[in-house]
C-alpha cells in the first residue's frame, strides 16, 4: 500500500484541484444549451435525454444528486490519464491511499505529462505501470458532477455517434451508481458493481422506450457483443498469467511465458499498444461479469432498490481488511 506524502501528495492534490475548478468553470447549464440554436442539434438531442435519464435512475433507487446539470466540453477523448502499477510477476497492484477519500487501485491526473511524471518512477523499479485514458469519473459527492463531452460517443471524424445514446446512458448511470453506493478502499467491488448496475438498467431504459429503444438497444447489444469476444481474449490472458505467476517456474521462466501469453493476446485482440500486468488489472477492475451480482439481484426479483439497499449494509468486516477482487466471494457470504 502506497501513502502518497510530501511533495507527491501536493502535487496530486494541487492537480486535482486545478482539474475540478476547470471542469466547474466551463460548465454550461443544460437548460440553456437546449435551447440554444447555436449548439449542434445532434448535442442537443442527447442533452434533452438527461433529465429523462436521471428520472429514471433515481425511479431505480439511484440516489439524487446535483450531477449532471451542466456540460463541459473537452478537447480530445479523456478528462483524465489513470495509472495504474502492479508487481511485474503477481496480479498485486500498488494501493494508494488518501486521507478522507480512501484506497484506490489506480491514480487519476489531468495532464498526461503529470501522469507519466508519477509513472516514471515505478517503471525504474521494475514494475509494469499501464496508463490509460477515462472519458469519465465520479467526485463522489465531493463536487457536482458535470456531464463531459468526452462521455459522448464520437465518429471517426469526431462527431457525435448516431448511436450514442446507449454508450451515454450506461456511463451516466454507471457513474450515478458510484454516487449512491461507494465502499472506500474496494475498487473491485465498486466498478464491478457500477457497470452491473448500470448494464441491467441500460437494458431496461431502452427495452421500456418503445420501437426506436429496441432499436437502438439491439444495435448498442451488437457493438458489446464484438467488445465481449475481446473482453473473453483479456480474461483467458489473466487466468493463464495468473496460473503461470502461483506457479513454481524461475523468475526468467515466468517472463518468458508473460512474454509469450501477451504476445498472443495484442495478436488477437488486434491491440497496437503495449500491455503488462498492469494493463490486465485495469481489464479485472472494470471487467462487467456479474461476479454474482446477478444471483443476488434474482433474490430480490429484480428489484434494483432493494437490492442496492442490501449491499448498502456490507461491512469493511464483509471485504476483510484489504484490496480484494473476490467479489462473488463477499456476495456468497450475505445472509438475509
Amino acid at each position: 500500500m502506497t501513502f502518497l506524502t510530501g511533495c507527491s501528495t501536493v502535487k496530486f492534490l494541487v492537480q486535482a484541484g486545478r482539474g475540478q475548478l476547470m471542469l466547474l468553470n466551463r460548465g454550461k447549464p443544460i437548460e440553456e444549451l437546449v435551447v440554444d440554436e447555436r449548439v449542434d442539434a445532434a448535442l442537443r438531442e442527447l442533452l434533452l435525454k438527461i433529465p429523462e435519464i436521471r428520472v429514471f435512475g433515481e425511479s431505480q433507487g439511484l440516489k439524487p444528486t446535483a450531477n449532471y446539470r451542466e456540460y463541459v466540453q473537452l478537447p480530445g477523448e479523456s478528462v483524465v490519464h489513470v495509472v495504474t502499477v502492479s508487481d511485474a510477476l503477481s496480479f498485486r497492484p500498488e494501493v494508494f491511499t488518501f486521507p478522507l477519500v480512501g484506497s484506490f487501485t489506480y491514480i487519476g491526473w489531468f495532464d498526461r505529462n503529470d501522469a507519466e511524471s508519477f509513472a516514471s518512477s515505478y517503471r525504474q523499479r521494475g514494475l509494469d505501470v499501464d496508463i490509460r485514458g477515462a472519458s469519465a469519473y465520479s467526485t463522489l459527492g465531493w463536487f457536482p458532477d458535470p456531464l463531459l463531452s468526452t462521455m459522448i460517443p464520437k465518429t471517426a471524424e469526431g462527431k457525435i455517434h448516431p448511436d450514442a445514446l446507449p454508450e451515454l446512458v450506461q456511463v451516466y448511470l454507471h457513474e450515478s451508481v458510484h454516487a449512491t453506493l461507494y465502499f472506500n478502499g474496494q475498487s473491485y467491488f465498486n466498478e464491478s458493481l457500477a457497470d452491473f448496475v448500470a448494464d441491467v438498467l441500460t437494458e431496461r431504459y431502452f427495452r421500456s422506450g418503445g420501437e426506436s429503444g429496441q432499436a437502438l438497444w439491439s444495435r448498442y447489444q451488437e457493438r458489446r457483443l464484438r467488445i465481449g469476444k475481446v473482453r473473453e481474449l483479456f480474461s483467458s490472458a489473466y487466468r493463464e498469467l495468473d496460473s503461470l505467476y502461483r506457479s513454481d517456474l524461475g523468475a526468467d521462466a515466468k517472463l518468458a511465458g508473460k512474454t509469450r501469453i501477451i504476445a498472443d493476446l495484442r495478436k488477437a485482440a488486434g491491440i497496437q499498444r503495449e500491455l503488462n500486468n498492469a494493463s490486465l488489472i485495469q481489464f479485472k477492475t472494470y471487467d462487467p461479469g456479474d461476479r454474482g451480482f446477478r444471483e443476488l439481484l434474482d433474490r430480490y426479483h429484480g428489484d434494483v432498490p432493494a437490492f442496492l439497499k442490501r449491499l448498502s449494509r456490507l461491512s469493511d468486516s464483509d471485504f476483510g481488511q484489504s484490496q480484494r477482487d473476490d467479489v462473488r466471494g463477499v456476495l456468497d457470504s450475505i445472509r438475509d
